[in-house]
């Protein structure tokens, strides 16, 4: 894969860090020996970011522990999605860990962004408009700094489904990764950078735009030297902590209006040479990605997808959302199938939920970023990606033992059951526009161009 680095240098705003130590946690439950082992020698700072919060056995156990932290000193920061927390019934929780002295960010909070009425929209497309934004625009990511030396990232959030992975039956399958080094410094500046941001957002004024997307356009951010000046205390040196390279992207694309984990994840594939192993809860890509990897299967690359079935759909939020994820997801189905991308379902009761990415046995990149839409355009993302043959053998190991759990999805069988939609007939969107124009394939620049697209924000 020649000039990958450099390549991703340009298309992510990031670096390689060398001199890092990783571990590969295949499981919710070698994450979580993990995590509580790191949150119980905490004596300086825990910064957590969060997708979701369950109401469970194990997030009162975390509750305990913060709290306790608090008691001692220790700083608590947490960035979570306002609305999916809202869904658990984790408010309470969250209360009473500001009221001991958390201090937490709910991004894109439920009774934001409504008021006043813009002088360009009727009162009713104002209403849809936001409800739109509400709906797509997430904090997705999923990882936690402690001390400023070691991190814990990938999809796993706070939960029992999540914390008994590869314990009980009813756990969700889904990877973290152990990460101490210099990358560190990178993650604790990026967690910063966005509290910060948030803050200001939480405090501004009634000059001020009232909706996010245009608060951020007039933002105006601390250099990235004032920031770490100010936050000398966070930052180790953590120079010799390992032998392994590893970059550290993060994913904003209402905070930065960029896609840089959307324009990496493009620029690996187009570069592929044999293999391609992904998975994911739901797969749903959007058209250029679905293009990109048919046009990676006819220059004879191997391209596997894992995702649920629709058993084990079932064990998502809210019964896979009454079946809508499964249904969805099959949608996508015909235009992968029929050129050559290979779809593996999941049998197991707990969900498929692990963002493995894994090409041609050398990159590796494991995170909360999504095969779908949701992530390719909208929601705020954390990835890693590792340059290690070791790790990268490790990881393709575990894809292998995933297979074994799956069963392959053959077009001639599912062509009868699937839905009379093709996801990929419908309109291109306007995030589209977002992606790096030479990222984006003739065709789709061509409609593009005309206008033929869905338009939300503009």
């Amino acid at each position: 894969m020649p000039n990958m680095p450099d390549t991703l240098d340009s298309l992510t705003h990031s670096k390689i860090r060398s001199n890092n130590e990783i571990k590969f946690l295949p499981s919710g439950g070698e994450s979580y020996e993990i995590r509580w082992q790191l949150l119980d020698k905490a004596k300086h700072s825990i910064h957590i970011a969060t997708f979701s919060m369950m109401k469970d056995e194990t997030t009162q156990r975390l509750e305990n522990v913060l709290t306790a932290k608090l008691q001692q000193g220790v700083e608590v920061r947490i960035i979570l999605d306002e609305i999916v927390n809202r869904t658990t019934f984790a408010g309470p929780m969250i209360t009473r860990l500001r009221a001991a002295g958390a201090i937490v960010h709910g991004y894109n909070g439920l009774l934001e962004e409504w008021m006043p009425l813009p002088k360009n929209l009727g009162p009713f497309k104002h209403i849809a408009r936001g409800l739109k934004l509400k709906l797509k625009r997430h904090f997705h990511e999923k990882y936690m700094v402690i001390d400023g030396r070691e991190v814990v990232l990938g999809g796993i959030n706070w939960g029992d489904k999540y914390a008994y992975g590869g314990i009980k039956s009813f756990a969700w399958r889904d990877t973290d990764v152990y990460l101490q080094g210099s990358v560190v410094n990178d993650i604790q500046l990026q967690f910063l950078k966005d509290f910060s941001r948030y803050r200001e957002w939480d405090n501004r004024n009634s000059s001020q735009p009232t909706v996010y997307p245009e608060f951020v356009k007039l933002q105006q951010l601390k250099p990235v030297e004032q920031l770490q000046a100010e936050y000398a205390d966070y930052f180790c040196e953590n120079d010799n902590a390992g032998s392994v390279d590893v970059r550290y992207v993060a994913h904003k694309p209402y905070d930065d209006n960029d896609l840089p984990l959307t324009n990496a994840f493009l620029s690996l594939i187009k570069n592929a040479e044999h293999s391609i192993y992904w998975g994911c809860h739901g797969i749903r890509p959007p058209r250029i990605v679905a293009d990109y990897l048919a046009e990676a299967v006819e220059r004879g690359v191997e391209v596997n997808l894992i995702t649920n079935s629709q058993y084990s759909s079932q064990s998502l939020m809210v019964k896979g959302l009454l079946g809508w994820m499964y249904k969805e997801c099959t949608k996508h189905y015909r235009g992968l199938l029929e050129r050559g991308i290979k779809i593996w379902e999941w049998q197991l009761e707990g969900a498929f939920h692990s963002k493995n990415f894994l090409v041609d046995d050398q990159i590796v990149s494991i995170g909360s970023y999504n095969i779908a839409r949701g992530s390719t355009y909208h929601h705020s993302e954390s990835n890693i990606f590792v340059y290690n043959d070791q790790f990268a053998k490790e990881v393709r190991q575990q894809f292998e033992k995933d297979l074994e759990h799956c069963k392959p999805v053959w077009l001639d069988d599912v062509s009868n059951r699937l839905p009379q939609e093709d996801a990929y007939s419908r309109p291109l969107h306007e995030r589209d526009l977002m992606i790096k124009r030479e990222m984006i394939t003739p065709e789709i620049q061509q409609e593009l161009d005309k206008g033929e697209y869905i338009r939300i924000l503009t």
